[in-house]
């Protein structure tokens, strides 16, 4: 058994510990689930879009709502501005336990764009509960995780203080693959000096077991241009002659992946790519009917990908390429009747250990470039990019999570992979050198990214319950 941990890696202080009830903590959690819905709705009211320029004031004004909760709540607060065009990065630090551990619990405060809002049901900004689930963007991605964790600090605090000192790490740049957070981090780590890392933006799996993420993909996310004559041509006067570059696109993806094996066709695309050992693939939870519960999520009988390999496999530990979006020529209304000049499509890759990043975009330009026909050219522009990981599970902080979701959900949490992406969570294990768990109370089925986002209220009240435990469990240590 280790001894508890103290703060920064300490062995705690003899005395450290003050008097507080983890009982009292959880009635006073339990005694305020409507006023911690209602702040949950304020703040997904909060149109922080990171990628749309037009909203960068309300990711401001977002982060400025953090930082009055989170002062009222005694932190030392304070808005990071890292790059003159980027978002800022809120830390606040309750150092209230002299030589308890320091817990650092990071979350994000933008979402993504609406977009297609044809497909909403509800206003994506306008809050609604239907059917125990709060429906609005961002309310599963991030702010129902981040959340819970500030009002377990909250519940804590009314009852004398939370065990274990906290800092909050919340950035305004995770859904467009930001760097304020990852600079701040490279060039604070002296003063930022932690004993867990919780990356609280996960979620349960598709047969509802709460979980802690040993692994995540990585992401590189390209745009693959193509252009052809000078302007758009009359497709009846050069139709025929003239290089189509629509047409070209289309003949470029579809080279990008074997029809018949779903496999990459990229050079050496999977040369480096890391098989999962035996031992590692027993510790993960497989749900017996993961591709049916998958297909209904969906709402498709098909299942697509590697056939050779398992859908556990296929989510979380093989790489991928999708098409994001395509654009060009004409797409209004009516007829035009045009050979188009330009054409534009977005590209991501999931990435596994041990892929490269920048090998794989030098053998991607050169497969494009191959790819096309005569009269056009093409550009793979990178628009971001951010590695895999992998985690070990056997620490302190990794058990006093598991302990704390198994209690909170009155079921036991699993080790499981994640076919998603965190692009910060390398740069908190190369700059901070601290034990990281990754879990959250979001859903497969919460339709994060798509239209129609969802999160049942029985998670966001048992996410604060989890926090709650969690701070006192790591405040114990192994003991």
């Amino acid at each position: 058994m280790q001894p508890a941990i103290g703060a920064c890696g300490r062995r705690a202080r003899p005395g450290w510990a003050v008097v507080v009830s983890l009982d009292a903590a959880l009635a006073a959690a339990r005694g305020a689930c409507r006023a911690d819905l209602d702040d949950l709705l304020t703040e997904v009211r909060i149109p922080s879009i990171s990628t749309l320029a037009e909203r960068r004031a309300d990711c401001r004004r977002n982060a400025d709502w953090l930082v009055e909760r989170l002062q009222k709540l005694g932190f030392d607060t304070s808005l990071i501005e890292v790059r003159a065009d980027g978002n800022p990065v809120l830390r606040a630090d309750w150092m209230g336990r002299p030589g308890a551990p320091v817990l650092t619990i990071y979350g994000h405060y933008d979402v993504q764009p609406t977009d297609p809002i044809g497909e909403w049901k509800t206003d994506p900004f306008d809050p609604i509960v239907i059917d125990g689930f709060v429906h609005a963007r961002g309310v599963a991605d991030n702010k129902g995780n981040h959340m819970a964790a500030l009002k377990a600090v909250e519940h804590w605090m009314s009852v004398g203080g939370p065990p274990v000192n906290i800092r909050f790490l919340i950035e305004g740049e995770e859904e467009i693959g930001g760097e304020s957070l990852p600079d701040y981090l490279r060039a604070s780590a002296s003063d930022l000096a932690t004993d867990l890392v919780v990356l609280w933006d996960g979620g349960f799996t598709a047969d509802d077991r709460p979980n802690l993420m040993v692994g995540l993909r990585g992401l590189l996310y390209v745009e693959v241009a193509v252009s052809g004559a000078a302007g758009d041509l009359h497709s009846g006067g050069f139709g025929g002659i003239a290089p189509n570059a629509c047409l070209e696109l289309a003949r470029i993806i579809a080279s990008l992946r074997d029809s018949s094996t779903e496999r990459v066709t990229v050079p050496g695309f999977y040369d480096d790519v890391i098989v999962p050992s035996a031992t590692e693939r027993a510790s993960w939870h497989q749900a017996p009917d993961m591709e049916a519960r998958m297909k209904t999520i969906m709402g498709t009988d098909s299942m697509c990908g590697e056939a050779d390999h398992d859908i556990f496999e296929r989510l979380w530990v093989r790489p991928t390429l999708e098409v994001n979006g395509l654009w060009g020529g004409f797409s209004g209304e009516g007829m035009k009747t045009i050979v188009p000049a330009r054409a534009t499509a977005k590209l991501s890759m999931r990435l596994v250990p041990d892929q490269d990043a920048s090998k794989i975009v030098a053998s991607l330009t050169a497969a494009v470039a191959a790819a096309a026909g005569p009269g056009v050219s093409t550009e793979v522009r990178v628009l971001g990019s951010s590695p895999p990981i992998f985690l070990g599970h056997d620490h302190t902080g990794a058990r006093a999570l598991s302990r704390a979701l198994s209690e909170s959900f009155d079921t036991p949490a699993v080790v499981v992979r994640s076919g998603g992406s965190i692009p910060v969570a390398t740069v908190f294990t190369e700059t901070l050198g601290a034990p990281m768990v990754i879990s959250g109370i979001g859903h497969v089925a919460s339709g994060a990214h798509g239209p129609n986002e969802r999160l049942a209220i029985g998670s966001y009240t048992g996410g604060i319950e989890t926090m709650v435990r969690l701070m006192q469990y790591v405040g114990d240590g192994d003991s």
